[in-house]
């Protein structure tokens, strides 16, 4: 075993700090785009569901209102 203040031993040191360093800012950068796509999705699908919701609350009104208009009689 090398002494801790042998060079050789402070510079591989140094390099598995910096590739575990390295390694973490990828992950990090993985995780963030990740998390940008899931937002988008749950955006688009959040706001499909509020405007079907929306049209299905239309298409109710449209049709009770046909059922309250009054129709002729065909007796009159």
């Amino acid at each position: 075993m090398h002494p801790i203040d042998h060079y050789a031993t402070i510079r591989r040191g140094q390099e598995e700090l910096l590739r575990r360093a390295e390694y973490e800012r990828m992950v990090r950068k993985a995780n963030r785009k990740r998390g940008t796509n899931q937002k988008i999705y749950q955006q688009l699908a959040n706001w499909l569901g509020n405007h079907m919701v929306n049209w299905g609350q239309k298409l109710e009104l449209f049709g009770t209102s046909r059922k309250l208009q009054p129709t002729a009689s065909p007796h009159h």
